[in-house]
């Protein structure tokens, strides 16, 4: 959100200086389409990109953010293997500068049929992240910019246990999004621009609705009296702006995620009596559509590690609590951070 906000910034910023420079010596009539030739395309590919992003970085199912970041290569240098991005300055200071929450629940399972059954998803999510762009002529000046977005999920989940091993789950969903965006003009040189920028790609705030439907198809294997997991899950997203400042915002976003993990249960004594368990996960994400820009890749790794202890007593809709640790590889939020789990499949 914010780098990909950077970079289009700086770029129509610089467009937007020549315009007015064009302006000043052919009158005051070229004004319009210099505005519209210069940052149509920047304003429908941010608007695009912060869309899609939002949807990958509150779902934990494709991208897991910390709460305490830290860097892999100091205690192992990944980069001596191969060509592995684990995390560098640049990534964790993005990570830093994110901060994200999900409030999940899910109904209980309503059977069908022998093979079929049903459920209800629901998720309310938080992203928020903040930076600031260095002064276009005076590095020395900095200017905050603040994305925030605000999430609302809600999906219907049929599930079929094709057998023993092997269970399908199909999900039709959408998401409602609300995005804001405010950058304060501490630069001269960017505020000159402020007219062509504002209500567009900064300052400004419009919706979205996403169409969200996905398959899931799970193996559940055994090995050494412990539960294994293959789990390869597709979804495709495809909806409107809406509420928009600016008629340069009308887009049609298309975000396509497929995850395919490995997922191995370890399981542990009784803790007070509850059941619970270490849990170990390698998964790979491809990306396509509009996310791939924000995101700095088409496909990403992840790695992780936790214990989960279940915990029927606090809520009915928290099932199991847990401490893990997770390493992203080869994006734009490549690093390690320490994450809180919560209604983890056991």
């Amino acid at each position: 959100m914010i780098s990909l906000s950077f970079s289009r910034l700086k770029h129509v910023a610089a467009q937007g200086l020549a315009a007015l420079g064009l302006t000043l010596l052919l009158g005051s009539g070229t004004t319009v389409l210099a505005q519209e030739i210069d940052i149509r395309g920047a304003v429908e590919a941010k608007v695009k990109g912060d869309i899609t992003s939002a949807m990958v970085l509150t779902d934990a199912n494709l991208i897991t953010l910390g709460i305490v970041d830290f860097n892999p290569n100091t205690i192992v240098d990944l980069s001596e293997i191969g060509d592995i991005n684990a995390g560098d300055e640049e990534s964790l200071k993005r990570r830093s500068q994110l901060t994200s929450y999900t409030l999940p629940w899910e109904s209980d399972t309503v059977p069908l049929s022998p093979e079929w059954s049903q459920s209800i998803q629901v998720r309310l999510s938080y992203v928020h992240a903040s930076d600031s762009i260095q002064g276009l002529e005076d590095e020395t000046i900095s200017s905050p910019i603040k994305d925030t977005s605000y999430l609302l999920a809600g999906e219907y989940r049929w599930k079929y246990q094709i057998n023993e091993q092997w269970r399908a789950v199909f999900g039709l969903g959408a998401q409602f999004i609300w995005l804001e965006n405010r950058l304060i003009y501490n630069d001269p040189v960017l505020r000159s621009v402020s007219g062509i920028l504002d209500d567009k790609l900064v300052n400004t705030s419009y919706g979205a609705i996403m169409f969200d439907p996905n398959a899931e198809l799970t193996y559940t294997g055994d090995l050494m009296g412990n539960k294994w997991e293959f789990i390869s899950t597709l979804r495709y997203g495809i909806g409107r702006s809406l509420l928009t400042d600016d008629g340069m915002q009308a887009v049609t976003p298309q975000v396509g995620r497929l995850s395919n993990a490995l997922v191995f249960h370890y399981g542990l004594p009784d803790f007070f009596d509850r059941q619970n368990e270490m849990r170990l996960l390698a998964k790979r994400i491809d990306l396509s559509g509009d996310v791939i820009d924000p995101m700095g890749t088409r496909h990403y790794y992840e790695f992780g590690a936790g214990w989960v202890v279940q915990t029927p007593s606090l809520s009915a809709w928290l099932r199991n609590i847990g401490i893990g640790i997770t390493l992203n590889i080869n994006s734009g939020l490549s690093g390690g951070g320490i994450v809180l789990l919560f209604n983890e499949e056991m």
